[in-house]
């Protein structure tokens, strides 16, 4: 019975003293998508990827050529007017031919392949600058506020609206909150 009086009260005490912590919740999702330094990293991945297509289309372009001089020699070693000799010159070419197409096209997927984890390197690097600011500021924040945890609202299943403190953290970001909820209004109207 005393240990039950005990474990009682103990899960009374841990109660009361998560009751007393001040919580917020904040939309990470928009936190980020809302962040003023986004704009200009879609700029930087755009001009990345378009300086990365260029590239590529060289390369392509490279792949393309030598395929289309593939395709000649081996029609120039199916001409029947060839002797023996010719045909046999023109089809040992052809197939050296199709060596060098066949290492261009690895190095194609190569590069693509390269190009696109840089790509995705870049994308992580600005992702991890702007939620690293973010949580600077929402420290911040809660240090001013004496906010004692503050939790992402993407991933709860429920919370009280009046603990949602994202608007707040947008202005200390330099964000007019209006910006969120215009775009919101905007979204509710194109889906219904």
């Amino acid at each position: 019975m005393k240990k039950r009086v005990i474990i009682f009260t103990a899960m009374m005490v841990a109660g009361l003293l998560v009751a007393a912590e001040k919580t917020a919740v904040v939309n990470m999702v928009d936190l980020v998508r809302f962040h003023p330094s986004r704009e200009r990293d879609r700029k930087l991945m755009e001009e990345t990827e378009k300086e990365f297509q260029g590239k590529l289309d060289k390369q392509r372009d490279r792949f393309e050529d030598l395929r289309s001089d593939y395709e000649k020699l081996v029609k120039e070693a199916r001409n029947p007017a060839l002797n023996e000799k010719a045909r046999a010159e023109a089809e040992e070419k052809a197939m050296k031919h199709r060596d060098v197409l066949g290492q261009a096209e690895r190095d194609l997927r190569t590069e693509m392949q390269k190009l696109q984890g840089e790509l995705g390197d870049l994308d992580a690097r600005l992702l991890r600058q702007v939620t690293g600011n973010i949580r600077t500021v929402i420290t911040k924040y809660a240090q001013d506020k004496k906010v004692d945890v503050v939790l992402d609202s993407t991933t709860m299943a429920y919370f009280n609206p009046q603990l949602e403190v994202t608007d707040d953290v947008l202005t200390l970001l330099g964000v007019d909150p209006k910006v969120r909820t215009e775009k919101k209004k905007e979204e509710a109207a194109e889906t219904n």
